[in-house]
Order: structure tokens, then sequence, then C-alpha cells
């Protein structure tokens, strides 16, 4: 009976695919064999980041500075109501830390920090400095805060800054209150130069004498005017009586003289009203100006001159009294008379022409004056205005804006440092050297296109089946047994025909044929009392020839010509055919026609054909054979592919009548498939 009827099953349908598996699952078997491997790399590795990471920390020291914005005006914080005071302090503290973190005052510090730390600021820029410290802005506080692994230079930073901005708050100072006391510097230099002037023209205008010496005189000038003026008219009279031809010429001139007499007394009486407005005008200016005063003077001049002139009207009185000696005719030449009258005249009149001019350069010179006067005045007035300006400024330059900084905590050297980054990075560092081999380990373990262990298979389980799991060390001589109870335990798709040999083909996955496995499974069938032919159908490296030392016999390859092949009869009772040596056999020259008549006449008298043959993606025959055999057996192991084993799997589930299985070889150790 053949052993390989004993257990026969009908057509079955393909099992369905198992449920796929959950991620932590694919994780852990990512993992498995690689924990040992990955934790003593995690032992050397840790240790190694963390002293390197504790090498590579640093020390930071930190130091920080407060300035501090006085208000220039007191309590802004207590008033009420109208609160503009404040924002413009609060606007103006914003500006200030604005100021502090420029581009100029960096710039300065830097040159600064450059000239004391030559060795730590020779590739410092004002944009690093400026990075490097930390400003910030709390009421009316300004806080400087940097750190450096040198406790020195942190402060020394800190403090350049500090210095920079308040040299540039001086200087920014110093133009403002320069610009100004420039402006008016200037202005005061025009206005003393202008009333240089003044004084100056007023010497040419007045001379000798002043605006009062001036008044004085055009007062005087203008009553000997009047007299002139008087004088001529009287003359003119005089002239005019003596010209008259009328016999009551002398009673006509008593008229005269006596209407004159009385126009002069007129004249004097004005005066005297003048002269007591006058009077009471000076008792009015005493009681308001002292006695030496300009008004009280002038004053007493004008009542001086009315007197002056007073005093000449009474003269001339007197003298018309007196005109009958020049209107009495009688004794004398009438015409010598008018030609010594008509000359006096003619005297009279460029007197007081000449004194009219007199006067009138007198008065333009008196008006020039008091213009001049003025305007000293008003330069005066200008003048000091700009002292007391100047004097304001250079005292008071300090309360230009609304608030003034001062240095209220200067940068110290700290003694201990702010952060010590060793510790942490040692950590770090023993953490990642601990981690980063499981991670390593982990994503070869996904990223791997290999076959680890045996559970990788599973899902084709549904397709093909895992017979067997054989260690790589310590393998139990009863494997091949035990791989031929579980062939002899496949179901069968289909009925096997009776009488009819059984042919399995064994093939590697990978590369070469499984020479050694297809030896001892034969021979486990021989022991168990089955007719077995043992077929090498690995025509590239014959393996199992070569193992035989059956090189120089023919084989597989005569038969596959249609030759009469004796298989060779080995002691143990098992057939072997050798792969043959006829050159005219190829891989890629032969066809199902050849291999089905060589096998059908090889298995006509024996059980099972076990063929030994090369992996089917590297030989066209592999594929044939599988395509005539009941059942294709491959061979896996650790080190194929996932991709080559997915593709061999279809083959074996379709190529051959029963199905394909799998037997898992050179399995590692802990592989789930092996016995705990």
């Amino acid at each position: 009976m053949n052993a390989f009827t004993e257990i026969e099953m009908g057509p079955t349908e393909a099992p369905e695919a198992p449920p796929e598996a959950s991620p932590l699952a694919g994780l852990v078997r990512a993992m498995r064999g690689r924990w040992r491997q990955a934790g003593l790399a995690a032992a050397l590795l840790a240790p190694v980041l963390a002293m390197g990471g504790y090498l590579s920390g640093v020390r930071l020291y930190e130091s920080n500075a407060i300035l501090r914005v006085f208000p220039q005006e007191s309590n802004i914080l207590y008033r009420t109501g109208d609160d503009s005071v404040l924002k413009t302090f609060d606007s103006f503290v914003k500006a200030e830390t604005t100021s502090v973190a420029s581009n100029p005052v960096m710039e300065r510090a830097r040159l600064t920090l450059l000239a004391d730390w030559p060795d730590l600021a020779a590739e410092m820029t004002a944009r690093d400095l400026a990075g490097s410290i930390e400003i910030k802005r709390n009421d009316s506080l300004i806080t400087l805060a940097t750190k450096s692994r040198d406790a020195g230079f942190a402060a020394a930073k800190v403090n350049a800054v500090v210095a920079a901005y308040l040299d540039s708050q001086a200087e920014a100072e110093t133009a403002r209150s320069d610009v100004r006391l420039a402006e008016l510097q200037a202005r005061e230099t025009d206005l003393i130069a202008r009333q240089a002037d003044i004084r100056r023209r007023t010497l040419e205008v007045g001379g000798e004498y002043g605006i009062d010496a001036l008044a004085k005189a055009h007062v005087e000038k203008i009553a000997q005017i009047d007299a002139l003026a008087a004088r001529r008219a009287e003359v003119e009279a005089t002239l005019a009586a003596l010209r008259t031809a009328s016999g009551d010429s002398s009673a006509d001139m008593s008229d005269q003289e006596i209407m004159r007499a009385t126009l002069l007394d007129r004249a004097l009486a004005d005066l005297n009203f003048e002269r007591s407005k006058y009077e009471a005008d000076l008792s009015t200016a005493l009681l308001r100006y002292p006695g030496d005063s300009p008004k009280v003077r002038d004053l007493h001049e004008q009542i001086a001159v009315i007197d002056t002139a007073m005093a000449e009207r009474r003269e001339q009185i007197k003298v018309l009294g007196q005109t009958g000696a020049l209107t009495d005719t009688s004794g004398a030449d009438p015409k010598a008379n008018e030609a010594e009258i008509a000359a006096l005249l003619d005297k009279v009149t460029a007197q007081l022409a000449a004194a009219r001019a007199e006067a009138r350069e007198l008065n333009g010179k008196r008006a020039e004056l008091a213009a001049l006067e003025e305007e000293a005045t008003d330069v005066r007035k200008l003048l000091e205005e700009t002292s007391s300006a100047l004097e304001v400024i250079r005292l008071e330059a300090g309360r230009a804006l609304p608030g003034y900084t001062a240095i209220l905590s200067p940068a110290t050297v700290s003694a201990d440092p702010a952060s010590d980054s060793r510790k942490m990075l040692a950590a770090a560092g023993l953490a990642g050297g601990g981690v980063l081999p499981f991670v390593l380990a982990l994503a070869l373990g996904l990223m791997s296109g290999r076959v680890r262990h045996s559970d990788a298979l599973a899902r084709f389980g549904h397709l093909v089946p895992v017979l067997r799991v054989v260690p790589r060390q310590g393998a139990c001589v009863s494997e091949p047994d035990r791989l031929r109870n579980a062939l002899q335990l496949q179901p069968l798709r289909h009925p096997q025909n009776p009488g009819q040999a059984r042919i399995i083909t064994f093939a590697r996955l990978d590369t070469g044929a499984p020479a050694e496995e297809a030896l001892a499974l034969a021979q486990s069938f021989v022991k168990a009392g089955s007719r077995v032919l043992l077929i090498d159908a690995d025509l590239g490296a014959k393996g199992l020839t070569r193992a035989l030392d059956l090189s120089d016999r023919p084989g597989w390859r005569e038969a596959l010509l249609g030759q009469k092949i004796h298989p060779i009869a080995l002691a143990s009772g098992l057939q072997v055919l050798p792969a043959g040596y006829d050159p005219r056999v190829s891989d890629t020259g032969t066809g199902i026609a050849a291999i089905r008549r060589a096998l059908q006449d090889l298995g006509a008298e024996q059980d099972l054909v076990l063929v030994c043959a090369q992996s089917p993606g590297q030989s066209l025959m592999t594929e044939l054979l599988l395509s005539f055999s009941d059942l294709g057996l491959a061979d896996i192991r650790p080190e194929d592919r996932k991709s080559a084993v997915a593709a061999h799997v279809l083959r074996l589930d379709s190529l051959p009548r029963q199905g394909g299985a799998l037997v898992f070889t050179q399995a590692l150790a802990g592989d789930p498939g092996l016995p705990a």
C-alpha cells in the first residue's frame, strides 16, 4: 500500500486569511531576537554618551543690571483727573528701553568689550551682543540680563551696554543743549552788535549833545524864531509907515503902534496862561517822579523858555512906547530912514531863515535820537530775554525731557553658575544611549526585508502551511522523521491515484538546492518502508550529486533526453538519480513533456519521487517540476527575502496538484515555532 494513501481527504476549500494582527504584536515580532544585542549595545553606548554629554555641557554664569527712569515732575503717580503727564512718562520709559537695545548702543558696547576682552569678543557682532542680552521693562525699571561661560565676561557685557547707553544719552543731551545754546548765543551776539551800532549812530547824530540838550536847544531856537518873526513884523510895519505918502502918517503910525502894543499884551497874557499850565503839570510830575527825572527837568526848561518869551514881550511893549522916535521924521531925510529900515528888514529876515534852518536840523536830530533810543530800548529788552533763556538752558538743561535714567543696580560677577547643563546632558546621553540601540534595532526589524522567524510566515498559513521548524543548532536527529510524518499527515486537496508514485519537489527559496535536507528526508521515507527515488534536478551546482560523488554517472539530464537510465541504489535502499553530464540539456531548454515523460518512467516502480531542485526564482525547470508535482515543499531560512517568500508561496499554492508546504530550517534560538 502506498504510504501516502493512508490519510486522504476530499477536495477542501482553502481557508480564509487570518485577521490582521495588532501593531504592537508587529513591533514585538520585529524586536524578537534583537533584545540581547540591543541591550548589550545600550550598556556600552549609554556610558559613552553620558560621558560625552557631561564633557560637552557648559556652566553658564548670569549677570544682571537694573536701570531706573526717574520722572522730572514729582507725584505724577498720584495725580487725578488728567493722566497726560503719566502717559508721557510711560512713553518715555518705553523709548528708553528701546534705546538701550538699539544698534548704536550695542556697537559702542561691542567696541568696549573688544578692547577689554579681545579673546572672547573677537568674533562678536552687535547683533550677537543684542541677542545674548535680555532686556525687559517693568514699570519704570529696565532690567538687563545675560549668561556666559565666563562670569567676568557676563558682568562686563551688561556693564558695557549700560555705560554705552548712558554715554549716548549724555552726548544726545549735550548735543540738544549745544544746538539751543548756539542759537541763543548767535542771537545774543547779533543783539550786542546791534546795540553797539545804535550807540555809534547816536554819537554820529547827536555829537557832543544828548537828546535832552537838543530838546532844550530846539525850544530856545523856537523862541528865537518867534522873537525874530515879531521883530520882522515890526520892521515891516515901520517900513510900510515910512513909505506912506499921506500927511497924517504920524497919527496912523501912532495908531499902529498902539495896536501892536495891544497884540503884544495879548500874547503876553497867552504866555502867562501857558506858563500856568506848565506849572500845574510840573506840580503833578513832582508827585510822580523825582526832582532830577528827565520829565521834571523838561518842564522846568519849558517854563524857563516861556519866562524868557514873556520878558521879550515886555521889552517889546516898552520899545513900542519909544517908536515915536522912528516914526517922527520931521528933522531927518525920509529916503535915508527908509533905506536903513529896509536894510534892517533884510537882516532880520536872514536871521529868521537861519534860525528856522537850525531849528529844523535840531528837530531832525531830536527825532532820530528818539527813534534810536526807542530801538536801543527794544534791543536791550531782547538782550535781557536772551540772557535769561541762556541761563535757563544752562541751569535746567536736564529738565528738557520727561525723566532721566540712573543706575539702580550695576552688574556684578556671579560666584555660582546660574545653570549647569553638564548633568542634564549626561542624563540625556545616558537615556539616549540606552534607548537608541533599541530604536535602531526596532527600525532595522521593521525595515528589514528578510525573514527572521517562522511566525513571519503566519500570514501565508491559509495558503501554504509551515510543517516544521528546525533549529539552527542542536537539531534533533529525528527531525527528518518528524517532517516525514507531517508530510504524510498533510491533508490532500484531491484524492491520490492508487498505485501511482507521489511526486514531491523540494526546493530552496533563495539559492541552491536543499541537498542535505532532501537526502535526510528521502532516507527517512526509506526507513519507513517506502520505495523512494531521489532526483538531483539542480543542473547548476549539482550539490547532491557532488556530495554522493556521482558526477560521472548519467542521470537527470539523460533522462530528459529520453534515454533509459537506471537509478543508483545506495546501501540504505535509497535510489538516487544524479544530475547527469550531458551538455545538451539546460535549465531553459527543457519542456514540460520531457519532464512528464521522465518522471512517469522513473516513478513507475516507486512510492515516492523526491526531486531536489533550485529556487523557482532562479530556475525555469523548477516551475515546470512544481506544475507536474503532487506537492511542493519549500525550504525557508532566516536570511531569505520576504518578497521572494511571498512570490514563492503563490507558486506553491497554484502550481502543484495538492498545493504546497513550508519547512523553516536553521531557525534562530527563541523562534516561536520551536518547542519550549
